[in-house]
């Protein structure tokens, strides 16, 4: 796995609207730039937008991720995907997983629910359990 940091360089929250909503919509859009050559790594610019529908905020970050590669293969499908333009799916994954808890953050902030539901508890399987040894 390469070494990746994170550059948030905008952050801007707003809510337009105070009004009681029956249900509310939120709407996550991950953008992702081009990967580029960085030196000796590579670096990925990035947008998330978050809209709601109807429409009482919206939300975007926006930065960059730094990637350096720790070996020989991680370089090579790097420049694979400078060369084709696309980023692999795990930059992508990696980024959200970062912006994610900084959306999460401004959505409490702003008075509006969590962009994803919260876990839903599942229940104990009914089979038996078998004592055990130790």
């Amino acid at each position: 796995m390469p070494n990746i940091t994170f550059r948030v360089e905008s952050i801007r929250a707003e809510r337009y609207s105070y009004e009681a909503v029956r249900q509310l919509n939120i709407n996550i859009n991950l953008m992702l730039g081009k990967l580029e050559k960085s030196g000796e790594g590579y670096r990925l610019c990035f947008v998330v937008k978050v809209d709601c529908s109807p429409p009482i905020a919206s939300m975007n970050v926006k930065g960059s991720a730094y990637v350096t590669p720790t070996n020989p293969g991680e370089r090579r499908e790097l420049e694979e995907s400078t060369r084709t333009g696309r980023p692999a799916p795990q930059l992508a994954v990696s980024v959200y997983g970062y912006v994610f808890p900084i959306i999460a953050l401004l959505s409490r902030e702003l008075g509006l629910p969590p962009p994803v539901p919260p876990p839903v508890s599942q229940e104990p399987s009914k089979r038996e359990r078998m004592p055990g040894y130790l």
